[in-house]
């Protein structure tokens, strides 16, 4: 009975670690995400581009979306 609970705790775990790993990760053509929203392609005012959340890219950064 105890090597059953161990099976099946291990596959619990597993499982959940690979549905955070693919609700994090950019498949599919999905734009990855983050508390400061999408991340996205910002043209700073300096012309360099950079990949960074949205609200950084406008508050922290006076870029534009791309």
């Amino acid at each position: 009975m105890k090597s059953v609970i161990v099976v099946a705790m291990a596959t619990f775990l597993f499982m959940s670690g690979n549905a955070m790993a693919n609700s994090s990760a950019s498949s599919g053509g999905a734009k990855a995400s983050s508390a400061a929203g999408p991340w996205v392609e910002c043209q700073l005012p300096d012309g360099k581009m950079d990949y960074t959340p949205l609200m950084i890219c406008k508050l922290q950064k006076n870029g534009t979306v791309k």
